[in-house]
């Protein structure tokens, strides 16, 4: 089918809608978040209808690339459409259009498209205020809190409601001139609109970040007057008030929920704030009330279990978090937390059933670990190993790293040929995985085995040139176990490049110079990396070299520091007894 060019422009017409009036919904309020944690979602009022637009007419060069778009949408490429759509709306001067391109863009996420179109339909449409907020929100999620206030204030004159506490999310990161700027701005909105009660929070935040808590109390108190429950004002004060060590923080919140006495998030912020402020009792008895409130809710239950935790309740939270598995609820954080109250009661065989049924989660690796240590304490060495099999059969894609924990168990018991044995098995399925050939040639050089290691290594390297890690250990183990001085040069050298002011690489690279008899540039290095890290073995390589290029007291000073950070340290003992030097160590003993 094909269309005329004087068909083309009433068909895009029809299609995107230009000329038609377009309503923004309401972007969800975040206003009941403290700024701490507030999302830099915007807040506004329900908008009126914009007042019809006449219609644009669409340049001959746009006509195409809308209809193509248009086809793009029809055909779910969201990403496609939204591009040439951007580019239009840029380019053209069509609210409607940048509207469109607007919503398409907060639907993709795609917050960099998303702000310059907003920049551009508050330019375009001096009456929308969506678009300031919009604008606001995006720029405090980008860390641009002065750019935000611009827009923050035209939302404000375009008679919007905004999450002001929202514009300080990022005030700890910002630099001395920047955050002036800021409070300069928040405090010139609180001159403008000194009703406002979601600016008057901001100015609190601002306050109590300015280290100023007598000032953030009283910007809230007008607040509070007004509105008595106001969940932000309520653990703000409470929390300036905690701060500053007074007596009866928690007075005005507790009065509150008094007050209401089924609401639930208002209490819910009372129990986490007693329970970060680590009054546990009350804490529990928030939670216990809301679980009466709300029976089923997991998240209420696993809290209150948490709490029985922390306050060495171990019965308690064990009957809390079964309930949880019951309900189905955050399986896999109750088996694990059973796990460790079970541990507690020194109820092993319970603990060991508990993480074995934790799945694929945060808590995962550290369950499957548990079990495996409680197993080799029991001395089930038998059990140890097939708890590993096991696990690996149910979660095969997290088999790699399974493998490596089963390794580094091993070798924390000592079991480093079995270890060898359990790397050696992982990588015939895992043949390119870096960490467990790592953990192999770290093996190998428990066992003096410098060829198998260096084996590894070279593998590694084989397939990643450019590992600094792999370039340092390779270096370094030809440095401490053979005579190849000039070729470990070469290798940490190269590690430096490409990971300057490494601590760890400085040293190596210091104490191969030091083999190298090259004292001067050796000494530099070791210098460098101890004030970076003051490690013992640093410590006792500085030393060394100072000691051979003949600054004797210099060496001593080293030594005598490490030995009072770390009594007993047995790299800096060990240089000594090698040395023949005597060191008085009776003050540090």
């Amino acid at each position: 089918m094909k269309y005329s060019l004087t068909s083309l422009p009433s068909l895009v017409l029809i299609l995107l809608g230009l000329s038609a009036c377009q309503s923004v919904p309401p972007v969800a309020s975040s206003a009941t978040a403290p700024a701490s944690e507030a999302a830099a979602e915007p807040v506004i009022a329900e908008q009126p209808p914009a007042p019809a637009v006449a219609e644009v007419p669409i340049p001959p060069e746009s006509l195409l690339p809308l209809l193509h778009a248009e086809f793009l949408l029809r055909e779910r490429d969201l990403d496609g459409a939204l591009e040439i759509l951007t580019a239009e709306a840029l380019r053209l001067g069509d609210p409607a259009l940048t509207r469109r391109a607007l919503r398409l863009a907060e639907f993709r996420q795609d917050d960099a498209r998303a702000l310059a179109l907003a920049i551009k339909l508050s330019e375009q449409d001096s009456n929308d205020a969506a678009a300031a907020v919009t604008a606001m929100g995006l720029l405090i999620r980008a860390g641009e809190p002065e750019e935000a206030l611009v827009f923050a204030r035209t939302a404000k004159a375009r008679g919007a409601r905004i999450n002001a506490p929202a514009l300080l999310v990022s005030w700890d990161a910002l630099e001395p001139d920047k955050r002036r700027a800021v409070a300069t701005a928040v405090e010139a909105l609180a001159s403008d609109w000194p009703e406002d009660q979601d600016i008057a929070i901001a100015v609190a935040y601002l306050r109590r970040a300015q280290d100023d808590p007598d000032r953030a109390l009283a910007a809230l108190e007008p607040v509070l007057s007004v509105n008595p429950d106001e969940e932000r004002a309520l653990l703000l004060w409470s929390q300036i008030k905690l701060d500053s060590g007074a007596n009866r923080p928690f007075e005005k919140i507790r009065e509150a929920v008094a007050r209401n006495p089924d609401n639930e998030a208002l209490r819910l912020q009372f129990a986490r704030l007693l329970a970060s402020a680590s009054e546990l009792d009350e804490a529990r008895e928030q939670f216990a009330a809301l679980l009466t409130l709300s029976p089923r809710n997991g998240d209420y239950l696993f809290s209150l279990a948490l709490i029985e935790i922390e306050a060495n309740d171990p019965e308690a939270a064990k009957v809390n978090l079964q309930a949880l598995v019951d309900l189905g609820q955050r399986p896999d954080e109750a088996q694990y937390y059973l796990g460790r109250v079970y541990e507690n009661l020194e109820e092993y065989p319970a603990a060991i059933e508990a993480y074995d049924k934790v799945g694929p989660s945060r808590e995962f690796f550290d369950a499957t670990r548990r079990a495996a240590e409680l197993r080799l304490d029991s001395g089930d060495t038998l059990d140890f190993r097939d708890g590993f099999r096991r696990t690996r059969a149910r979660n095969p894609g997290q088999a790699e790293q399974l493998y490596s924990i089963e390794a580094e168990l091993l070798n924390e018991i000592g079991e480093t040929e079995r270890a060898i044995q359990v790397y050696t098995e992982a990588l015939d399925l895992f043949p390119e995985s870096m960490s467990l050939r790592y953990g192999r040639a770290m093996a190998h050089e428990a066992l003096d085995d410098i060829p198998g290691m260096e084996g590894d290594l070279r593998a590694i390297l084989k397939l990643e040139p450019n590992n600094a890690t792999t370039l340092n250990a390779l270096g370094y183990t030809l440095t401490v176990h053979t005579t190849r001085y000039e070729e470990a040069a070469t290798l940490i050298e190269k590690a430096l490049e490409l990971s300057p002011g490494e601590p760890a690489i400085l040293d190596s690279l210091g104490w191969v110079y030091f083999k190298l008899g090259r004292l001067l540039q050796a000494v530099d290095l070791l210098k460098e990396a101890y004030a970076l890290f003051p490690d013992p073995e640093v410590a006792a390589h500085l030393g060394e070299a100072l000691w051979v290029s003949g600054r004797e007291q210099d060496a001593l000073v080293i030594w005598r520091a490490s030995l009072e950070r770390e009594p007993g340290a047995e790299h800096v003992t060990d240089t000594l007894l090698r040395l023949g030097v005597t060191l008085d160590t009776s003050a540090i003993d």
